[in-house]
């Protein structure tokens, strides 16, 4: 690893993402962006769900994550997350399917408001539909090679 560069790694429970070495590193910190360069301090901060990029060999590939932790040190980072997809690897038709489905279970469950909806019940729904849109958003925009 040269010293313009830092050493990612991007793993979730069930697989490693990515592995490599980039020049820069833009995490969706959970008070905004946040870029990473070489040389930057140690921290170690959350994420939120979002768009993360890295600038590996001039060209930035992006990654869609869910909210997890960033490990930051001077030569390297480490993203921890509950989920993560390259942004172009994402089936446009599989993410408006689950967007559908997503908006099928909220109406559902605001159908129910005659009744007491458990508070964190509800809470899943919202993030369920919010992560859906966000998948598909990323998705659309990011383009096809």
């Amino acid at each position: 690893m040269a010293a313009d560069t830092l050493r990612v790694e991007i793993v979730t429970p069930e697989r490693a993402v990515f592995s490599g070495d980039v020049t820069e590193v833009v995490l969706p910190g959970v008070a905004g962006e946040m870029g990473v360069l070489p040389g930057h301090l140690p921290l170690l901060t959350g994420i939120a769900m979002g768009d993360l990029s890295v600038v590996q060999g001039g060209k930035t590939r992006h990654f869609f994550v869910e909210s997890g932790y960033a490990e930051v040190l001077p030569n390297g980072v480490s993203v921890m997350t509950e989920a993560c997809d390259g942004i172009d690897e994402i089936d446009v038709a599989k993410a408006k399917q689950a967007l559908a489905h997503a908006e099928t279970q909220m109406k559902a469950l605001e159908a129910r408001s005659h009744e007491e909806v458990e508070h964190d019940v509800h809470d899943a729904h919202v993030q369920a539909l919010d992560r859906a849109r966000r998948r598909l958003l990323a998705a659309e925009r990011e383009p096809k090679h």
